[in-house]
């Protein structure tokens, strides 16, 4: 019998299970990427698009293109492909970000032949029809006038408008004169441009046996072979400095702070991420401790590291109450300068360690979870490497290296800080 008066001896994590991959190109040189696994006969397919707004000359083709894949198609209407997915039990979830775009269907293994032809279908045939298009501006339109009253949303998009620049894909603010001009002939012609074999790769997770691939092949397989285009994006142009939106009517004020640094490509990111995680990664955080349980100015703080296809970001994002929002903004820059000049404890870095390995854990929790992480590096060519890297950061990085990194990367004459809300 377990005596549950004595409480269990804490270890600390030291590996995480990170599966292999099979990896093998269909007939139309389309990567796909087998991650097997789980003992429910179910299937993942994820599709990852170089589609994203960085490709577009129109901030919205990219995700409206994304959001309307399965309003109708060549053969079928968007209620025939609704009612097929929820007849068979499948499940289609469309998304698009700054560099890429993502499709991705989970179905039953036993009814993918009806429903990968579907999916397949509607990542290369749709159509756009012009009411469903419509319908869909006009809702994200009102969506976008809804959230563009709340402080957090200004902050957001004045932020990335300085860090990058207005002109370039990364920086360029969504406005409503954008949606009014925004057409159906735009996002079929990005469509045509961008949905094709050569921008696709794919992965699928779960119970994957050689009938689901040949499948999968013979679908995706049979795609004409099309060549990748180039992108052609202006240059990143940063503003340095403090920008003020006044909104008298807020009871808060939002902010966001940071600045552009390296990205998953450089030997340095992974230890970056470390200390980035201890500044404001989650809820034991120097930035959390301080700002929240010290000073009681906010409910959360958070500090991120974001890597990008032509850069990296290092951002750090609050809700105060207005009275505190010059506080907050010293305190956060105060945190950011006793990484520089004060080494971490060892019990400090321990913990941090400890939370990032128990992260990870949860990443690699079952086949899908680890198709999600898979997608997340492939973006930059790496796969599982990229976590092999960062495992092993993790359990040797020391005090001395996170101060170096400190120094090196907290840049404080390069700092965009943002302040939306009412305050003096």
């Amino acid at each position: 019998m377990i005596n549950r008066t004595i409480q269990p001896e804490i270890r600390n994590i030291e590996s995480v299970n990170i599966p292999k991959t099979q990896n093998i190109n269909l007939p139309n040189g389309i990567p796909l990427h087998i991650i097997n696994g789980g003992i429910h006969n179910v299937a993942k397919i994820d599709l990852i698009i170089k589609a994203g707004s960085i490709h577009s000359s129109h901030k919205l083709e990219a995700p409206l293109t994304s959001l309307m894949l399965n309003e109708g198609t060549a053969k079928l209407t968007a209620k025939q492909i609704a009612e097929t997915f929820d007849f068979y039990g499948a499940h289609f979830t469309p998304k698009a970000e700054k560099d890429y775009s993502f499709a991705g269907m989970v179905s039953l293994n036993k009814h993918l032949e009806r429903t990968l032809p579907v999916f397949t279908e509607i990542i290369s045939e749709s159509t756009f029809p012009e009411k469903e298009f419509e319908t869909l501006k006009q809702r994200r339109k009102q969506n976008f006038l809804v959230d563009s009253k709340k402080t957090s949303f200004l902050a957001r998009q004045e932020f990335f408008k300085q860090l990058f620049g207005e002109k370039h894909p990364y920086g360029k603010a969504t406005t409503e004169e954008l949606y009014n001009t925004i057409t159906r002939d735009n996002v079929a012609a990005f469509f045509d441009r961008k949905y094709h074999s050569g921008n696709f790769e794919l992965v699928v997770s779960g119970n994957v046996s050689d009938k689901e691939i040949k499948l999968i092949s013979d679908s995706f397989g049979n795609l004409p072979i099309m060549l990748s285009g180039k992108t052609f994006t202006d240059n990143l142009e940063t503003n340095v400095g403090i920008f003020d939106i006044k909104k008298d009517d807020a009871v808060q004020t939002s902010i966001r702070l940071g600045f552009k640094t390296i990205n998953k490509y450089h030997y340095d990111y992974t230890g970056l991420k470390v200390l980035v995680t201890l500044l404001g990664g989650f809820f034991g955080s120097r930035l959390m401790k301080n700002i929240r349980e010290e000073k009681g100015y906010t409910y959360g703080v958070h500090s991120m590291l974001v890597s990008l296809q032509e850069t990296g970001y290092i951002a750090v994002a609050t809700d105060v109450k207005s009275e505190f929002t010059d506080e907050t903004v010293n305190e956060i820059l105060n945190e950011m300068y006793r990484l520089k000049t004060e080494p971490v404890s060892n019990k400090e870095l321990d913990l941090v360690k400890n939370y990032m390995m128990g992260e990870l854990l949860q990443m690699f929790d079952g086949p899908f979870a680890c198709s999600d992480s898979f997608i997340a590096s492939q973006h930059f060519g790496f796969g599982f490497s990229y976590y092999e890297r960062l495992i092993d950061e993790i359990l040797t990085i020391d005090t001395a290296k996170l101060q170096r990194l400190a120094n090196n990367y907290f840049e404080s004459d390069s700092l965009v800080i943002v302040k939306a809300g009412n305050f003096k």
